[in-house]
């Protein structure tokens, strides 16, 4: 669990990687840093020790400098820093619905097997094709 602190910096942070833009809202103002980020660390826990590393690592540095810094010098922290961040964005059912994206549906399964017994026919009715591998016994 983040602190007050914590999701204040992770948030000034996240919006440099996803600032509003084009109809799109910030990752703050997607409410990443305050809701969907915590259902992103349930789905990947194993992210928590790296992003508690890129917050620390990104300290009081200015955002952007942070950023900077963050990529060039913990790679690790970096990547779990941008996948939570992304993926804690999607979550959001408004992003997804400015990008006509509806999330995992299911769909029913297709009962097609007619078009195999189609295809199945003609191979049946054509009989055996094939030609004889030299050097290799033939079975009776």
């Amino acid at each position: 669990m983040l602190t007050p602190d914590q999701r204040e910096r992770f948030a000034s942070l996240a919006d440099l990687l996803i600032p509003a833009a084009e109809g799109m809202p910030s990752a703050s103002q997607a409410e990443v840093p305050t809701r969907w980020l915590d259902d992103a660390l349930g789905y990947r826990p194993d992210l928590v020790p790296a992003l508690n590393e890129a917050l620390q690592a990104a300290g009081d540095l200015p955002a952007d400098e942070a950023i900077e810094v963050l990529n060039r010098d913990h790679i690790p922290a970096f990547e779990a820093f941008g996948t939570l961040t992304a993926g804690a964005y999607f979550l959001n059912p408004d992003v997804r619905q400015l990008i006509g994206y509806p999330g995992q549906v299911a769909t029913p399964p297709k009962d097609d097997t007619h078009t195999y017994f189609d295809l199945l026919e003609n191979v049946v009715e054509r009989g055996q094709v094939y030609r004889d591998v030299p050097g290799v016994d033939q079975p009776s």
